[in-house]
């Protein structure tokens, strides 16, 4: 299912970077507060030159924080100091090309940042385990179906400390479409 390609009517983010544009599938039915969230703040324009402020390679791609640009910023859809809960579907989970969100180590500190999967073999201990606690596990609320060669380009980019890109890897703008 989250493989499936996409089908006409599918909400599409089609995301624009200075190293090309990766396209991805938008799970609005299994997952609407996460993609309500990343909607919204892309139609406002809120992604528009922001950039990748961490990258590992064979691990994921992080960025969406559009206030202090570094990974210490950015809120919900909802405003300013504002975040939205975790939703999860046992049907994501964490494989190559997922769009999940980046939080902090308490239940419901979901804000704008987000990640990109980068390894062929996924990032599965970031899923949501079973009976798991209300903090454990991670968002997925979408998957890359185009441009994954954006995505290596982006992982494999030398960095420095804290894994921050040492030449600027920016998210351009992210438009919201339909299939």
């Amino acid at each position: 299912m989250q493989k499936d390609a996409p089908k006409t009517g599918d909400l599409i983010a089609v995301i624009k970077t200075n190293q090309g544009v990766m396209k991805a599938r938008l799970f609005g039915d299994l997952i609407p507060e996460g993609v309500k969230n990343f909607t919204e703040l892309a139609k406002t324009g809120k992604y528009k030159d922001v950039p990748f402020h961490r990258v590992i390679k064979n691990f994921m791609i992080q960025g969406g924080d559009f206030t202090a640009k570094n990974g210490t910023g950015g809120h919900s859809y909802k405003g300013p100091g504002t975040n939205i809960g975790d939703q999860y579907h046992p049907e994501l989970s964490h494989i190559r090309g997922a769009l999940s969100y980046a939080k902090t180590a308490q239940p419901n500190s979901i804000g704008s940042q987000f990640f990109i999967v980068h390894p062929q073999k996924g990032s599965h201990f970031l899923d949501h385990p079973q009976g798991g606690g209300p903090a454990e596990g991670y968002t997925v609320f979408g998957q890359v179906f185009e441009g994954f060669e954006v995505l290596d380009t982006i992982a494999n980019t030398a960095t420095g400390a804290n894994d921050k890109p040492q030449e600027p890897m920016t998210i351009e703008d992210i438009e919201i479409t339909k299939f």
